[in-house]
Parts: structure tokens; sequence; C-alpha cells
């Protein structure tokens, strides 16, 4: 076994090009694939994580439906309805977040967008406050200070204070904001402890003010959804459904809205992520078969070359099973090392990515690894097919007689 595999690396050694040719496609094969489903594992497990965080009795209430767009806005008006018309309820948050940038011109700088809220936010998303209180009353005049609770990044990245009044400039950057820019007093109120992120959105980033103020500065009265928690996980179906005949017929009948509950979001998740799993496995399968077609042609031209070897080798005693033996290490080498260096390639640029990239690449595992019995599936699937497209060269080389190899050259 020593002497062969011996000679298995000096042949491949010899024809570096081709080697590395196969080598190559087969890192790139495991590379590519181990990225793409690290990225849709982690996305998933990252997503269903934080929507498990905030609990199995909140409802989410969104404009629209997946097959048409909302005919009458969700409003203030209809987030009211729910609270006073829908039993078993412990908090209603209207939010609005309508693209207004934050600017503080004595800092030079921009905190973040701004979102339009009341205090049972701090309920549903699981609040904690660290200093001051989440009061968000308003006097409905822009000429008095806005209350502002404030994201824990913003807060202990500038340096915030309970009651520390900010000149801003509140400028809208969506088509249905007021134009222009509204100079206004900022005073904060509340300041949050860390949270983390939601369905990708850091919240620790977040800041909120009261959701009349909001309609003012973007004279609009479209929410963009409304948050609802039950009182029990036991009346999550009843108040989903009541919800609907509530939001109903506000809507003139119009069945123009979502409904999601927890259990409704894991499902959506899921769905959506199973159109991105349908597109990697046709990626999987090209790059298999890539990876594949590399093995067959190389090996075909290495019994082509190596015929005068086979026939002497078949001269001296050599048996047909040594001489397919041969060609099948040789195959075995080259696609384990691409298999393995893929790997490693794969690991260092999932952390990387997860680590620098941001946003959708940082959900991407660490250490693809993680992926469990995919992983080793993955890994067995492709030695296995690289082995199998190498048998045919492998066969044709065992089959060649010592008179056939030698007199055809």
């Amino acid at each position: 076994m020593t002497g062969r595999s011996t000679l298995a690396f000096r042949y491949l050694w010899r024809q570096k090009m081709r080697t590395g040719f196969v080598v190559l496609t087969f890192t790139a094969a495991v590379t590519v694939t181990l990225l793409l489903t690290s990225a849709i594992v982690g996305t998933e497990q990252t997503f269903i994580g934080e929507i498990n965080a905030l609990g199995v009795t909140w409802i989410y209430v969104e404009p629209g439906t997946s097959n048409s767009a909302a005919i009458y806005p969700l409003t203030v008006g209809d987030a009211q309805a729910i609270a006073h018309n829908v039993s078993h309820l412990s908090a209603v948050a209207p939010i609005m977040i309508d693209g207004l940038s934050v600017n503080l011109p004595s800092w030079g700088k921009s905190l973040s967008d701004i979102t339009g809220t009341n205090a049972s936010v701090q309920t549903i998303f699981k609040y904690g406050v660290s200093e001051g209180t989440f009061a968000l009353d308003w006097q409905g005049n822009l000429s008095a200070p806005l209350p502002i609770v404030v994201g824990y990044n913003i807060w202990t990245h500038n340096d915030l204070s309970v009651g520390q009044e900010l000149p801003a400039t509140i400028v809208s950057l969506s088509a249905s904001g007021g134009g222009g820019a509204t100079q206004v007093n900022l005073i904060v109120e509340g300041l949050l402890g860390p949270r983390g992120s939601l369905a990708g959105t850091n919240l620790d980033d977040a800041i909120f003010t009261p959701i009349s103020a909001l309609e003012d500065l973007t004279n609009s009265i479209s929410l963009t959804y409304i948050f609802v928690s039950a009182s029990s996980s036991q009346y999550v179906s009843q108040v989903t459904s009541d919800i609907s005949t509530v939001v109903q017929a506000r809507h003139q009948g119009y069945q123009d809205f979502t409904v999601l509950s927890e259990q409704s979001w894991v499902s959506y998740v899921h769905d959506q992520l199973a159109q991105f799993t349908s597109i990697i496995s046709l990626v999987e399968a090209t790059l298999l078969m890539l990876s594949s077609m590399s093995v067959f042609v190389v090996m075909t031209m290495a019994v082509k070359d190596r015929r005068r070897v086979i026939g002497a080798m078949r001269a001296i005693g050599a048996h047909r099973s040594d001489i397919m033996g041969q060609f099948l290490l040789e195959a075995s080498l080259m696609s384990v090392t691409g298999i393995g260096v893929g790997v490693i390639l794969g690991t260092v640029v999932a952390g990387y990515l997860k680590a620098n990239a941001g946003g959708f690449y940082s959900y991407l595992l660490t250490n693809p690894m993680d992926l469990g019995a995919y992983f080793y599936e993955l890994l067995g699937i492709l030695w296995a097919v690289g082995f199998l497209f190498s048998m045919v060269p492998a066969y044709q080389a065992s089959r060649l007689e010592a008179v056939e190899a030698l007199s055809s050259l």
C-alpha cells in the first residue's frame, strides 16, 4: 500500500496542472456549498431564536397580504379598536417606521432612524430600562421638547443621559414624509438596557418617540405594523381570530392585512427559506457535476498518457485490480485534498463574513461542521460521486492487455 501511495503522489505531482484543476473544482464545490448552506441554516436558527425569545403570546399585524397590497392603511385607530374590542390582551403597540433620520447638527452626526410607538412596546419586545422610564407622553406641540427613549447602542456610544436635551433636525427620507427638515428639541426620557436583535433588526439601535409626534412629522397615518400580546398562550388563537374580525370590519370588509402569531411566523420563516434551499440544491448539484466531470476528464487523460506504463505493468504480471486500484487511489487523493481545502477555506471565510460583513452574512455559522449530519453527508457524497466517475477510466485502464497497450504507441 505504501508503494502504491508513493507512486500515486509521484504521478499527481508530475501532472500539477491536472491535479490542481481537480483539487480546485472540489475546493470550490465544498466552499460555496458550505457557505450557502451555513447562511441558510444560520439565518433560520437566528430568526427562529429571536422569534421564540419574544415568547408565544405575541401577535403581529401588517398591511397587505402575500397576494395583494393593502386597500386601507393600518392606523392608530385600528390599534385602538383592537385594544378596546378584543379580550385577553396584555399590550397593543402600534409601530410607525417612516424613514425619519435624526440629525444632530451640533454633534455633526446622525443617530438613527426614529420609530413611533407607545410604552406597550416595552412589554412586547421585553425591553428593560437602565435609567429613566419608558415614558412617551407628548403634548402635541412640536415646539416643546420631543420625548425619546434610546436604545442601548445609541446612548452608550454617544454618552447620553436622562433629561438631556438635544437640538436636532429630523429629515424625512420617505415619499410619505412632509419633505424638508423639521427643527426640534429632543429630550431623553429613558435609556434602554441591551436587548439584541429581532428578525435581523438590531433593537439596540432604536430610538422611540410618541407615535402621534411621528404622524405630525411625516404627515402620514399609515402604520408599519401592530404588535399585540395576548394575556396567555391559551388565548392566542382566539385573539388572532378576533383581531382579524375587528380590523376587517374597520376596513369595509376587506381582508387586506395579515395577522401572524409566533407559530405562524416560524412557519413563514421556514417557507421563505425553503425557496432559497431549493436554489442552493440546484447550485450544489451543478457544482457536484462539475467536480465529478473534472475527475472523469483528468483520469481519462491519465489513462491515455500512461498506456505504455500500463502495458509494462501488465507484462511483468500486475493484476487488473492493481492497475484499477492505482487510478482510483489517485482520484481519491485529489478529491480528498480538494474537500479538505474546501472545508478549511469555507470555515475561514464563514467566520470572516460573520464577524465583518454584517447583514445576511452575519448569520453564517462560524464553523460549517456545526451543520451536523449534513456536513458529513455532503463530504461523503462529493467523494463518492467523484470516486464513481473515476471508476470508468480506471476500469478501462485495467482492461488493457500488455500487447495491446504497448503496440498502440
